[in-house]
């Protein structure tokens, strides 16, 4: 539970800082605290994937068993930071901008694998013993 507690605060301080950064610099206010509340929910995701299924947050194996994954992380980065970059707003208004596109892209990306998890791990057939069941 300690733990928990420790990775909201750490949301939470991240979330603000990230607002307030943006907000002193002369940001748009609303798009300061859409930054920040970005921040603080891409942090949050990120650090319950990380307490409850730390084995699929590092990667072991090829290059080939996440390019896909990456191929699209790629894509998508790339063209926000064209699209960002083509309006005429102040750089602090783009680099708030990048914020949002950025963490909003990952909160996606966390969101999903935390759905994926959770419902391959609800699905996985156990007795009331927790013991699987013998193929007779």
């Amino acid at each position: 539970m300690q733990r928990t507690l420790l990775h909201r605060a750490l949301a939470l301080v991240l979330g603000v800082s990230t607002g307030a950064v943006l907000w002193w610099f002369d940001a748009a206010p609303g798009l300061a605290a859409a930054a920040g509340l970005s921040v603080l929910v891409l942090w949050l995701a990120m650090s319950r994937a990380v307490r409850e299924h730390p084995v699929y947050t590092s990667t072991d194996g090829s290059w080939r068993d996440n390019r896909w994954s990456a191929i699209g992380q790629v894509f998508v980065i790339m063209i926000a930071f064209q699209a960002v970059f083509s309006v005429d707003v102040p750089l602090i208004d783009q680099v708030g901008l990048h914020v949002v596109v950025l963490s909003t892209f990952m909160i996606g990306y966390f969101f999903g694998g935390l759905d994926a998890l959770e419902r391959e791990s609800s699905e996985s057939p156990q007795s009331s013993s927790g013991a699987e069941p013998a193929d007779d």
